[in-house]
């Protein structure tokens, strides 16, 4: 009997560690579903102001890196809880 409380036990800690790798992989994957969401809004509003003849149509600059100088200013009227 005490055989089967042993194996109880180490399958239970061996499912608590696979079950925090899945909530950990959950929480990257919902990361990147949150920002593709955000890419797919800028993109249509860039699609839509492109139609209107209102597209920003500044070149980046080659080297861009992901960040602006902090000077610019930038405004985001995205939110993930809006609907």
């Amino acid at each position: 009997m005490a055989d089967v409380l042993v194996w109880v036990m180490e399958r239970r800690v061996v499912l608590a560690e696979r079950a925090e790798r899945l909530r950990k992989e959950l929480a990257e994957i919902d990361a990147e579903v949150g920002r593709l969401e955000a890419a797919e809004v800028v993109i249509g509003q860039f699609i839509e102001a492109e139609r209107n003849g209102q597209a920003d149509d500044r070149p980046w600059p080659r080297n861009w890196s992901g960040s602006r100088p902090a000077r610019e200013r930038v405004e985001c009227y995205w939110s993930r809880t809006a609907s």
